[in-house]
């Protein structure tokens, strides 16, 4: 990975903190005993283990296991980081990106005040799924999905 890919990745941890994913699935190479034995707090879907996001793992945008890290972690590339390293954008074209993401995700949210104890174990979307499930709130959901459409077409890899 490029300098300019690996300040990239440690100034931004959408990928890692509850934003871009609700969850990671392991890889039948992952050692669950490994990471277990880190630490990580693995669920099951069937047989299928898989950890919450954020990731318990993430301190200041960086991975605290970044050794031993599961597979999904260490293949993933966002569209940013592929842009950057193709040429197709600079470095600070992809700074400014992220800052939009993370102010859009900070106006959200600040509507979102009783579960601000809960960002750190729960998704944004879990969150605002919390907050709108009961209560619907349609200027909180309308920017929600503008964020989500952000995300699909500027991060998350949609093949």
């Amino acid at each position: 990975m490029s300098d300019a890919a690996t300040r990239l990745c440690t100034h931004c941890g959408l990928c890692c903190n509850g934003v871009l994913f609700d969850l990671v699935r392991l890889q039948p190479q992952d050692s669950v005993q490994e990471l277990t034995r880190l630490g990580m707090k693995l669920r099951r879907k069937k047989t299928q283990p898989w950890f919450p996001q954020p990731c318990q793992f993430l301190q200041s945008c960086a991975c605290t296991i970044y050794e031993h890290r599961p597979t999904r972690c260490r293949l993933f590339e966002c569209q940013q980081l592929k842009k950057l390293q193709a040429g197709q954008i600079t470095e600070q074209d992809a700074v400014q990106m992220i800052a939009n993401v993370k102010a859009k995700v900070a106006e959200i949210d600040s509507q979102l005040p009783l579960l601000a104890a809960e960002a750190e174990i729960l998704s944004l979307d879990e969150r605002v799924k919390a907050v709108t499930e009961n209560h619907p709130r349609p200027e909180l959901e309308e920017l929600y999905q503008q964020l989500k459409r952000l995300l699909d077409r500027e991060f998350r890899l949609l093949d």
